[in-house]
């Protein structure tokens, strides 16, 4: 008979097939490309001023969307109404909508009403 050796009980060893691992999978974008990021945000920042002050003088002229869009911008924008206003014009049901209405909640109390 063999004698096998004992166990070794070892913890902390990396997965040899896949698992989280220090390093592990892709790149995040911003890191990938952090050279051209930094390059187009330098020349977005070099032509700000002019940006602006064609955006100005487009809504003095009369240019409504360069005007909005400004406001947007220093007043913020307004948020979004959830649910549209209720159009009180126009009635909600139709007078046969109201009487199968009625005659459904009668049927309701009948029926839920103790014998």
């Amino acid at each position: 008979m063999s004698k096998t050796p004992p166990l070794k009980i070892v913890e902390n060893l990396p997965a040899k097939h896949g698992g989280a691992r220090p390093g592990a999978g892709r790149k995040p974008k911003a890191l990938r490309y952090a050279v051209e990021i930094e390059s187009a945000e330098a020349q977005i920042l070099k032509a700000l001023p002019s940006v602006l002050e064609s955006l100005i003088i487009s809504a003095k002229m009369g240019d409504v969307g360069a005007a909005k869009y400004l406001i947007d911008r220093v007043l913020g924008r307004v948020a979004p109404q959830v649910a549209p206003l209720a159009d009180d014009r126009a009635l909600p049901m139709s007078e046969e909508d109201f009487e199968q209405a009625e005659k459904t909640q009668a049927w309701a109390r009948v029926l839920s009403s103790p014998l």
